[in-house]
């Protein structure tokens, strides 16, 4: 749980502003302005884009009427109107095209630095046929100096940090921190820019310093950034060093140093949306590197190291998007504009490596990602999702993983919601750098982190979701949950240590949906009890976590 967010509270404290569904008075469209499908079928054209920038509170408002409601706009620094006109879809003079205002809305929302957005034709003149457009979008607090602690499967992670993801209201993210988990101590420095001088490129860089290594990345592109978007390309660099350790029942059974580069270039092209769907395809070329050594002094000592890989390859891409989305509200979030995904997806990616290209050996590589949705009754979404990975290399299959997850919602009342989630892994002569695992950071949140492992896997959550209506100090949305997970490994991995059999917790959980700032959408606080703890493990586990999802 983070207590960064002390400072805000500080600030907002018996403070409010409008939940996500309130919309401001420019965002509301006009008794005399027909819905964009009938102006666009009157061919109209945009005329005046307006963009109205809402501070995190409006003072205007009774219910956020106050000194600290003021010294927190105050102390806020805003979005830039130039920040927000640069990733629009439209402009003056352009015929007025219903699927580039639901787009940037979309766009928009993705921002950590807003919270919602709306894109509305606020007037029209009938006899010109121009339609003025209004643009917008509500701030958070994005300023981050504090100390955040959280607990994952019986182990504490903490850091202190001094982040902002809207330096001088231009949407840049910069970060300074140090932070602690079970794997490492690690100072970062971080720096990420999604619309580079008001454009559609992206620049970013991260440099690390780890009790294990160290980390270095840059990427600078501009990717797909719409759905009708023709180009795409870009640059990415990565480089780090770290202690890899394998776990058996929760505990370091093995552990070796290791260092992973990954450097590519790409370019993208498509015709756009054209019938409702998106096609693109992708060539790059990829240097991809894996170097393994004993870890010297390590208890217990390096038994195994996984072989040094080298990859150096061109590699083609394909991907199909259906443009189908649906707003809602209370499904992953609490109480905010949420865009769900109902289309169909599916990229397919091929490579190979030779010792023509400095790599080592001949090698196949692919990559396939899936994702589908279907609606069997009212209230009702099926969310599927699937990704297969893996290396013919010389012949010989290697680090072959199928991955699949299914997620189902079922609205019960207006605040009530079932949830469930299946998910399953198995793989083939895996890297032993690559360990299947579950345990409390992995889903069974009654059980220690990285508990069991093997080669495949698979794992049910259940969950009754209540949004309910309390808003303390009008500054986060509370839902609860009760739940059970249940799941187990097959196979035995490196460790060598048999899988357990089927684990299975429940519990009940408080969520805090984070309304108010860029730095994380859900806080979670759960208490899991183990029911098939082995003999002499602790059955309670108590977590708290930041995650982008209820």
């Amino acid at each position: 749980m983070s207590y960064s967010r002390l400072l805000g509270v500080v600030l907002l404290i018996a403070a409010g502003a409008a939940s996500g569904s309130e919309r401001p008075a420019t965002a509301i469209v006009a008794a005399d302005v027909p819905p964009p499908a009938e102006l666009a079928r009157r061919g109209a054209t945009i005329g005046r884009v307006d963009v109205y920038i809402q501070n995190i509170f409006d003072l205007a408002d009774r219910r956020e009427a106050g000194a600290l409601y003021g010294l927190a706009n105050r102390l806020h620094y805003a979005t830039r109107e130039a920040t927000i006109r640069g990733q629009l879809l439209f402009k003056s003079g352009q015929r007025l095209d219903v699927q580039k205002l639901e787009e940037t809305e979309r766009i928009l929302r993705t921002r950590r630095y807003l919270n919602d957005a709306w894109v509305v034709a606020l007037h029209y003149d009938a006899a010109s046929n121009v339609a003025d457009v209004a643009v917008t979008v509500r701030d958070v607090w994005t300023l981050n100096p504090g100390v955040s602690l959280g607990r994952a499967g019986g182990r504490n992670h903490s850091s202190v940090q001094l982040d902002d993801l809207n330096l001088l209201g231009r949407g840049t993210q910069v970060g300074l921190s140090r932070s602690s988990d079970v794997d490492r101590t690690s100072t970062t420095l971080s720096y990420f820019d999604p619309n580079l001088r008001d454009s559609w490129w992206q620049l970013g860089a991260a440099y690390a310093e780890n009790s294990d290594g160290r980390i270095k990345s840059f990427g600078l592109q501009q990717p797909f950034y719409a759905l009708d978007t023709h180009r795409a390309g870009g640059v990415t660099a990565y480089d780090g060093t770290s202690t890899v350790p394998l776990y058996s029942n929760g505990q370091i059974v093995d552990q070796f140093n290791a260092r992973h580069a990954l450097h590519q270039a790409f370019y993208g092209w498509s015709n756009g949306l054209v019938g409702g769907f998106t096609e693109r395809w992708y060539a790059g070329v990829r240097y991809d590197e894996s170097q393994f050594a004993p870890l010297p002094g390590a208890v217990p000592p390096t038994s195994a190291l996984p072989a040094d890989r080298r990859f150096v390859y061109p590699w083609v891409g394909w991907q199909l998007l259906e443009d189908r989305y649906a707003k809602a509200e209370n499904f992953d979030l609490i109480g905010r504009t949420e865009d769900l995904y109902l289309g169909r997806s599916l990229y397919a990616e091929l490579g190979y490596s030779t010792g023509a290209f400095a790599g080592r050996g001949r090698s196949l590589r692919t990559h396939v990602a899936a994702l589908d949705s279907w609606q069997p009754g009212v209230g009702q979404v099926l969310f599927g999702s699937g990704t297969f990975d893996g290396r013919l290399d010389d012949g010989v299959a290697h680090n072959v993983t199928l991955n699949a997850t299914g997620r189902y919602f079922a609205r019960l009342t207006t605040r009530q919601e079932f949830y469930a989630a299946l998910s399953a892994s198995a793989t083939r002569r895996p890297d032993l750098d690559q360990q299947l695992l579950l345990g409390g950071d992995t889903g069974l949140r009654g059980y220690p982190l990285r508990f069991q492992g093997g080669t495949s896997s698979a794992l049910l959550t259940v969950e009754h979701r209540l949004y309910t209506n309390w808003y303390p100090f009008r500054l986060v949305k509370v839902g609860t949950a009760v739940f059970v997970d249940t799941g187990r490994t097959w196979g035995h991995d490196f460790a060598g240590a048999a899988p357990s059999g089927l684990l299975t917790d429940v519990g009940v959980g408080l969520r805090l949906g984070n309304n108010r700032w860029g730095l994380g959408n859900v806080v979670h606080i759960d208490l899991a009890y183990a029911i098939d703890a082995p003999l002499g493990a602790r059955r309670y586990q108590v977590s708290a976590s930041t995650q982008d999802r209820f």
